[in-house]
């Protein structure tokens, strides 16, 4: 289907559920239709930077906008949580945050902030010849040697250049660690890992983590729902 109702868009998205009845449906990419915002609506509903689809469209075929240091001219391309939004030519530059009022948000940083995403490592795979496929959460492969990748674990957060793909850092949820909630009821909670209960022979889902937020409250979640951003401090901006 190249469209969507309104009615069937996910809740979260900045679009008016009256005034026309369809809206544009995002392609199959990194992130599922249901978590994700197509390109041409961040373009118009989100920046303001066009009035309609056509505008944003034309704006987009252009190759002024970058998703994770690549031009993008597909505007049905699929936009979601830890993406970096480039437009050079308006010095914009923004990272798509978890938020706890619409699921999503995006926030500005600066052109320097904009070189770095942030991605969890989803699971491993070993290949011929002593190497071991890093398989990421927005989709990306990294391919390292066998014993580098023993200092890698499942959720672990990498932090990427772009769009080299090289490694800068990366974090672990562990106690003392600056987590986000990516999703859950408290989706775009963040703050330091206190305690984390293991649910052994069952699934990550029944693991539970426990943080304490800026404003000195106690929030929880499963574990697949935590992303690690820093390790005492949050590495990027997110307020």
């Amino acid at each position: 289907m190249a469209h969507l109702t309104r009615f069937e868009a996910p809740w979260f998205l900045l679009i008016s559920k009256k005034q026309y009845k369809w809206t544009v449906r995002p392609n199959a990419g990194p992130h599922p239709v249901g978590k994700s915002v197509p390109l041409a609506i961040i373009i118009r509903d989100y920046l303001k930077l066009a009035g309609t689809i056509k505008e944003a469209k034309y704006i987009i075929s252009e190759g002024k906008i970058l998703v994770d240091g690549k031009i993008r001219r597909d505007y049905k391309y699929p936009v979601g949580l830890m993406d970096v939004i480039s437009i050079p030519s308006s010095d914009l530059y923004f990272r798509v945050l978890p938020d706890n009022v619409r699921f999503m948000r995006l926030s500005k940083i600066s052109a320097d902030e904009a070189h770095y995403k942030y991605v969890r490592i989803m699971n491993k795979t070993t290949l011929k010849g002593g190497l071991v496929q890093l398989n990421l959460e927005d989709g990306r492969n990294i391919v390292v040697d066998k014993e580098v990748a023993k200092n890698y674990k499942t959720l672990m957060t990498l932090k990427v250049e772009l769009p080299s793909q090289n490694v800068v850092e990366s974090y672990s949820i562990s106690e003392g660690s600056y987590v986000i909630f990516l999703g859950g009821r408290n989706v775009g909670i963040h703050g330091i890992v206190k305690s984390i209960n293991l649910s052994k022979f069952k699934t990550r889902r029944y693991s539970v983590v426990t943080i304490e937020s800026k404003d000195g409250n106690a929030y929880q979640t499963n574990l697949l729902n935590v992303m690690s951003i820093g390790k005492e401090k949050p590495d990027m901006r997110i307020d």
